[in-house]
């Protein structure tokens, strides 16, 4: 389906971890150069903070603040002025690779990918929760790059994009942090390098996943079914959110121009807390 996109704002090195704070602030992350910043519609960024890592994803807590996913340094909090505190650096006394996505669920746990070093050949990337209780709970692990990560609105199903195989896997979450049944989900269409990377549901419970590579954000029905296939003007869309003043704006980030873009869909995004 064509969409018309507008461009915000280009240059920010490996362009990814769109979110807006409960306040309506919007959010994002440059990996290359170690920044979360804060951009406005107009394009002005500012610097929220240098994390001394490799930023890959952000999410927002209850409290409103920011949650990065670093592929160097663990998961970081970052509070509003800036402050950052390492809530999870290791696992089972050995350091956590790199974390590159993460999505809370609505009662506040985190779950993360951690994929660094991974590959076809040394399948080794690993699907963790942070539960609000403090513990960290693995819950997966073997995959050739583990990505994008979502949880449906009702908590009941926990949803991982693994780059290299164009799979996104759906497990059955029993209980913050315990999940089973593992499923081939959905399969992304291409033979392009590349596959699911970010993803985001709207309030129909369609999800919607950039198809990095492909040129397409590509959207799927609660049984993995194809529905739609939104064609991007850039080859390679890294994330996806839901905001502005209805939700009904989706901003996309991307690795071409390493740019910010928006354009509207046809209901609002799925609320994070449900309230």
């Amino acid at each position: 389906m064509e969409r018309e996109f507008t461009k915000i704002v280009t240059g920010l090195k490996g362009a990814e971890g769109p979110v807006f704070d409960r306040d309506g602030n919007f959010f994002m992350v440059a990996p290359g150069e170690g920044r979360i910043v804060r951009v406005s519609d107009d394009g002005a960024v500012s610097t929220v903070a240098e994390t001394g890592g490799v930023p890959a994803g952000l999410q927002v807590d209850r409290e409103n603040a920011l949650w990065c996913a670093d592929m160097r340094l663990g998961i970081l909090r970052v509070t509003v002025d800036g402050a950052i505190s390492r809530v999870v650096s290791e696992y089972e006394g050995k350091p956590i690779r790199g974390c590159n996505d993460c999505i809370f669920d609505s009662q506040g746990n985190l779950y993360f990918t951690a994929p660094a070093g991974s590959s076809a050949e040394a399948p080794v990337g690993e699907v963790f929760c942070r539960k609000s209780n403090g513990e960290v709970v693995r819950l997966d692990e073997g995959y050739q790059f583990c990505n994008g990560i979502a949880v449906s609105v009702d908590d009941r199903w926990l949803f991982v994009a693994e780059t290299r195989t164009k799979i996104v896997w759906r497990f059955k979450i029993l209980s913050p942090g315990v999940v089973r049944d593992k499923t081939a989900w959905a399969q992304l269409p291409g033979d392009h390098p590349g596959g699911p990377d970010g993803m985001d549901f709207d309030a129909n419970g369609h999800l919607l996943v950039t198809n990095h590579g492909a040129g397409s954000i590509d959207v799927f029905d609660a049984e993995g079914e194809l529905l739609d296939r939104v064609r991007t003007p850039f080859l390679k869309p890294s994330n996806v959110h839901f905001g502005g003043d209805d939700r009904r704006w989706i901003y996309a980030t991307e690795h071409d121009e390493n740019a910010l873009w928006k354009f509207r869909w046809e209901v609002p995004g799925q609320p994070q807390y449900c309230d």
